[in-house]
Order: C-alpha cells, then structure tokens, then sequence
C-alpha cells in the first residue's frame, strides 16, 4: 500500500477526523470499531473486525475449558 498523508486537526473534544478518501482507501465505514495504539509519539489505528475477534476468543476459552 503506497503511502498517502493528510492533515486533519483535533477537536476540543479529543476528535481527530479521518478523512473520507482514507476511510474509502481502507474500507473503513461509520461504525466500524478502532484500536488505538501509541508507539512513541505515533498513534496508530487499526479497525477492528469484532465477529471474528468474538469467535476467536470463544474459541480460546472453550479449549481451556477442555484442557
């Protein structure tokens, strides 16, 4: 994925907006759920897909639960 860079600005209300070319760039759509990272003075986000989260976890405390 190439790199692309925009500037947006944060809101007095802690609000950053991530613009729509970005959003449609990644598949991003109103809703989604995001991970917020902090690495030094870089924050990344990653969108979350829950279900799959969801199952994996289910998944996970069902073998411990077999063990």
């Amino acid at each position: 994925m190439s790199k692309q860079i925009e500037i947006t600005k944060l809101s007095s209300r802690g609000q950053v907006v991530i613009p729509k070319e970005i959003r449609q760039l990644l598949g991003w759509e109103t809703g989604d759920h995001v991970a917020v990272e902090v690495q030094g003075d870089m924050v990344i986000l990653r969108r979350l897909q829950l279900e799959s989260c969801r199952q994996e976890r289910h998944q996970q405390v069902r073998m411990s639960l077999i063990k």
